[in-house]
């Protein structure tokens, strides 16, 4: 667990103060039902109040941490360092603690319609050694932009929007950045919400960086569809709370990076587990052509040793530094 991990597990735990665990798993089985359920609801809040969004927090907060670090650490080796930062729908912070973590001293500005969210938010930013995070209360069915940023973000949002909302936020967030990243869950229709997306960045003359190496249509048909995932340790606070007993969960997430700035370019991705049959990794990888193609590296190949370390999602080869 790294440095930040630990910060944030402390900040939840302290955030924690007087509320019974009885009274939070309460309010995590809503919450879980909910996420689950990927409704469409740009009307209502989704949290009703401060205990709420402690329980969202503490269920949904690491994992989110946790795939848009990843997402954002795609676009820091694909496109480079970020010195300005929007983050919308941002809830209680989660992409501004993965932001500050890559990229010490970067100005974020969260928008976020629910104040008990913002409060929450700030009360953890504060135990954040020198963040520089500041929330703007607004309702991103009605947010315009009020200057240009170099990074827009935008996790685990376009699920709750309606097509307008959603469609009308992605073109302003198009023109008001020189690099979007969009994270949503690892599912067919969080993966649907993400090629919609692509297309739409691509229309407005962004370069697509990751995951995918090249702009063409995506190669995957169903019932596959593209997603990665993220091993996260749980604490103590979360597997009570979830009702687990192993001491970490895999989060699964698909996102996207796009971009006017220059990209250092993937020969392929990863897209699938890869697989270690007796004196072979066989890697199922996104091409730059637009293909999907398995490959066999064996034991006598040069690069053997790289694959028996590459992970699902890692760019194939590897980048040279």
């Amino acid at each position: 667990m790294s440095t930040l991990d630990t910060q944030l597990n402390a900040a939840l735990n302290q955030a924690l103060d007087g509320v019974t665990y009885d009274a939070l798993r309460a309010r995590v089985s809503a919450v879980s039902a909910r996420y689950r359920a990927e409704q469409v609801d740009d009307t209502t809040l989704g949290m009703a109040d401060d205990l709420d969004c402690l329980a969202y927090a503490v269920f949904r907060m690491p994992a989110t941490y946790a795939a848009i670090r990843s997402a954002l650490l795609a676009a820091d080796a694909h496109v480079g360092a970020f010195a300005t930062h929007l983050d919308l729908g941002g809830g209680t912070g989660s992409a501004a603690w993965a932001a500050a973590g890559l990229w010490p001293g970067i100005s974020t500005e969260i928008v976020e319609r629910q104040p008990s969210a913002i409060r929450l938010g700030r009360r953890l930013s504060a135990t954040l050694a020198n963040s520089n995070h500041r929330w703007i209360s607004a309702d991103l069915r009605h947010w315009t932009s009020q200057r240009r940023v170099d990074l827009i973000s935008i996790a685990y949002v376009l699920n709750e929007l309606s097509d307008a909302t959603r469609h009308r936020l992605i073109t302003t967030a198009a023109e008001s950045a020189d690099t979007v990243v969009v994270v949503e869950p690892g599912t067919p229709r969080g993966f649907h919400r993400i090629l919609e997306t692509r297309r739409h960045l691509m229309e407005h003359d962004l370069t697509i960086a990751a995951p995918c190496p090249h702009q063409h249509l995506c190669p995957l048909t169903t019932p596959d569809w593209c997603h990665f995932a993220v091993r996260l340790p749980r604490t103590e606070l979360h597997r009570l709370t979830k009702h687990g007993t192993r001491n970490y969960e895999d989060e699964k997430f698909t996102y996207l990076v796009a971009t006017r700035a220059p990209i250092r370019p993937a020969r392929s991705r990863i897209i699938t587990r890869p697989a270690h049959p007796k004196g072979q990794v066989l890697l199922d990888v996104c091409g730059s052509t637009g293909t999907r193609e398995r490959l066999v590296v064996g034991r006598s190949a040069e690069e053997y040793r790289a694959a028996r370390g590459a992970s699902w999602g890692d760019v194939w080869p590897p980048l040279t530094q």
